[in-house]
């Protein structure tokens, strides 16, 4: 401590604290100029200080006790003494134990659990204040909590916070309630819904109701963490189906930004006999009128029959990680223009009952995914991984295992003049096909696989094969196979169209490579590979590059 200690050139002697010193510590703390012959010097060096009933020193004063701090005064003690004397017009109440921006719903809104309108008592205090003295969060202490009121609009304000302490339970208990909220507005002028935040809580909405939680707008923020839904969704339900979106995130600006953390929506969405899967409710989501970058962290969705994770409509930014989705029609994670996935988890256990994708890329380019795992066990009418995008795209790490019936692994049909690249991808599939069929489609030009492995062994006595090259009719060109491992009881590789500039370098093929009649394969490189089974190429080869080939000379 003593290394600490600021000499004065006055003190008499080292280690001791002057007068000069405590006249200039109380007079950083507003309380020199009050400090008028206090507090009486004990044998121990103490000064005790008592609270004069006026003074003026900034609001604080100390008594005159009539005797002198002298030099070896060591410390004071002011004990309780210290108080404030006065306040006026720019003074600002400190309440140890509230915050008049924390509003308790039980205490300060007058709501009780289970009986009276939560949503219409948030809505009436959100409403009596203006846009910019909005700034409020909204305590929900533990318990089921009525909601009745439907679409409550939180249009604009500063802050905008509806969090359960630790956790609430809205439940709705009226029909009409088609959609709890919808936050900000769709153009970005102010006022606006500046920052949002939405905490533990969970929508209940067991029996005949159906609502979507909410579709956010937002300004500047939001951020949505540890919110479920409690029921099945029942959207297109005539009598009281709800909002089409359950939970809809849009950044109005391009430096919005939204994290969406931990939110489930697991008990999915009743299904319809219709002809398409469009119009019943979709889970998570944004859509055109999102311009801002949105975090989808941890989320979980299964059973719901119009997608997943659906964000491939906008010109936004969407980064999709740890996320897991089960049993979802249409696309399990469908995204767009730069959007990003990572480490995340799609599963297929239960048949959804209308067609569906794991992944879908399509709508411009830029789409970046890594280390997806895909379990599939039931049948595919389609494809697991579809690419139809309009620019590059890049997937790194993507394991796809599959153990049900029919249809494709993964489908390459988009720009052809934008690369879509294929790294470190492994298929492993153990399906029971019923009709014989590839389990990768090539469909555009510009296609690469680097270092990818496809293991194919069916379980039925109907053949699966490695890689098509096909779109019915036009050419096809620039493939690109680097050292990949293609093993099928088949074909591993066929080329159904004429093309030119393929590369096919260092990689392994354990069943039958050929080319159909009437196509014209064109300036191919051909180096490295190793053939285990017979390579027939029926159609015609022009300009052919390449050696060191083991089971085929070029």
């Amino acid at each position: 401590m003593e290394d600490n200690h600021q000499q004065e050139p006055s003190a008499r002697e080292t280690g001791k604290t002057t007068r000069r010193s405590y006249i200039k510590r109380l007079g950083a703390l507003g309380l020199g100029g009050a400090l008028a012959s206090a507090a009486a010097s004990s044998s121990q060096g103490v000064g005790v200080a008592a609270a004069q009933s006026r003074g003026a020193a900034g609001g604080i004063a100390v008594s005159n006790s009539g005797t002198t701090i002298d030099d070896d005064v060591s410390h004071l003690d002011f004990g309780t003494s210290l108080s404030a004397t006065q306040s006026d017009a720019d003074t600002v109440r400190v309440q140890g134990d509230t915050n008049p921006n924390v509003v308790d719903v039980r205490d300060d809104l007058g709501v009780e659990p289970g009986d009276d309108d939560l949503w219409a008592a948030i809505e009436a205090h959100y409403d009596s204040f203006e846009p910019t003295d909005r700034n409020h969060c909204y305590r929900i202490p533990a318990g089921t909590w009525s909601v009745a009121t439907d679409n409550v609009h939180f249009d604009a304000h500063e802050y905008l916070g509806i969090v359960g302490d630790p956790f609430a339970v809205l439940e709705v208990t009226d029909q009409n309630v088609d959609r709890l909220m919808t936050v900000g507005s769709l153009d970005a002028s102010l006022p606006h819904a500046q920052r949002t935040v939405m905490r533990n809580l969970q929508i209940d909405i067991r029996g005949d109701y159906d609502t979507g939680i909410g579709r956010w707008y937002t300004y500047r923020y939001g951020h949505m963490e540890n919110v479920s839904m409690r029921g099945r969704r029942n959207k297109l339900n005539d009598r009281y189906g709800g909002d089409r979106h359950t939970i809809l995130v849009d950044g109005v600006r391009s430096s919005t930004t939204n994290v969406i953390s931990c939110c489930h929506l697991n008990n999915g969405d009743t299904k319809y006999d219709r002809s398409t899967h469009v119009g019943h409710a979709i889970p998570f989501s944004s859509d055109v009128y999102n311009h801002g970058t949105n975090y989808w962290e941890g989320c979980q969705v299964s059973d719901y029959i119009d997608n997943g994770i659906y964000v491939s409509g906008d010109d936004g930014r969407n980064i999709v990680t740890g996320c897991h989705v089960r049993n979802c029609a249409g696309a399990g994670i469908r995204i767009g223009p730069n959007d990003y996935v990572q480490d995340c988890q799609i599963t297929m256990t239960e048949r959804p009952g209308y067609p569906w994708s794991g992944l879908w890329l399509e709508n411009g380019g830029g789409q970046l995914v890594s280390q997806l795992l895909v379990n599939n066990q039931v049948e595919k009418n389609t494809e697991i991984v579809r690419l139809t995008q309009d620019g590059p795209a890049r997937l790194t790490d993507v394991h796809i295992a599959d153990e049900g019936t029919d249809g494709r692994a993964i489908r390459v049909d988009d720009n052809d003049d934008a690369p879509t690249v294929f790294d470190g991808c492994t298929i492993t599939d153990r399906s029971s096909p019923s009709t014989s069929d590839y389990a990768v489609y090539v469909r555009s030009s510009n296609v690469t696989f680097n270092d990818c492995e496809f293991d194919i062994a069916p379980q039925s006595a109907t053949d699966r094969h490695g890689v098509f090259v096909t779109n019915g009719g036009d050419e096809i060109d620039r493939l690109t196979l680097d050292a990949c491992a293609i093993d099928s009881d088949g074909a591993s590789l066929r080329f159904a169209e004429s093309g030119v500039d393929h590369t096919v370098e260092r990689s392994f093929f354990e069943g039958l490579v050929m080319s159909d009649p009437e196509t014209t394969l064109s300036t191919v490189l051909w180096v490295g590979n190793r053939h285990r089974s017979e390579t027939v190429f029926r159609g015609e080869r022009s300009q052919w590059q390449g050696d060191f080939n083991f089971g085929f000379e070029v």
